[in-house]
């Protein structure tokens, strides 16, 4: 297995390390707690380290859908949330007059997003959302904005599962499996057309359009094989879960077939 550890190319390593020695490798506990700012206690899983919040046990055994900012996720009908025990999301999902109505259970926070814009703070601030810290070692300034704004709602986090290019909802769907869940829904994990350009935009769920440049250094072939891959895995590493992938109608996605 190719990971962080024992590979130069991190696009194609999508594991930080093995899963045992996740826990104690550089992005394990040790890397959380240097960031902590609470005096938390941490919890690892297979593909998680992530801190103890006894809140969390509620996602054990329970129907969690994870939205995505792909394309597939533009053809969702939102009254569909209500099927749902939890919903969690990523990024700028806030920004969609689509979808930002929706209180959301977990919001990943990534490296893109402006944590002191107007519209993520009104969201955060009306929601009852957790907010995922996962990847903002290198941008301080956000960390401290979020456990000083949301000391109860924003947590630490550091994900094993690091593919550059499914985006950060897939890492969302490892969490609500690590977390427990039994039937786990995914949409907006899609992939790209054969002739796409990093230069040119794509639809985007969240925000209207995107470029997808994490495919810079890659081709279409490698983008799809890290989608399936994915699944594949999830599939396998959580086989008493049932997976579904919603968006399997939409030509962007990796399974969709003609």
């Amino acid at each position: 297995m190719k990971t962080w550890e024992n590979c130069s190319d991190r696009l194609e390593a999508i594991f930080v390390a093995s899963e045992d020695r996740f826990s104690k490798c550089f992005r394990g506990v040790s890397w959380l707690k240097s960031q902590d700012v609470k005096g938390c206690s941490f919890k690892s899983a297979t593909n998680y380290v992530y801190e103890d919040i006894d809140d969390f046990k509620k996602f054990k055994n329970s129907k969690i859908l994870v939205i995505g900012g792909g394309p597939s996720s533009i053809g969702f009908i939102t009254e569909r949330v209500e099927d749902y025990d939890y919903i969690f999301s990523c990024n700028h999902f806030f920004k969609s007059e689509k979808f930002k109505h929706i209180n959301l259970d977990v919001l990943f926070v990534g490296n893109e997003v402006d944590t002191f814009s107007s519209s993520f703070l009104e969201y955060c601030k009306k929601s009852s959302t957790y907010l995922a810290v996962e990847d903002l070692e290198w941008r301080p300034t956000h960390r401290s904005n979020l456990f000083k704004n949301f000391p109860e709602k924003a947590f630490l986090c550091s994900s094993r599962y690091q593919s550059k290019l499914t985006g950060a909802a897939s890492k969302m769907a490892v969490l609500a499996l690590d977390l427990g869940a039994k039937k786990l829904d995914f949409i907006g994990i899609d992939g790209v057309l054969p002739n796409f350009s990093n230069e040119k935009l794509l639809p985007h769920g969240f925000e209207g359009q995107k470029l997808y440049r994490k495919t810079k250094k890659s081709s279409y072939s490698k983008v799809i094989e890290h989608y399936r891959h994915f699944e594949a895995y999830i599939k396998d590493v959580y086989p008493d879960c049932e997976i579904d992938n919603l968006g399997k109608f939409c030509k962007y996605n990796y399974a969709y077939e003609k």
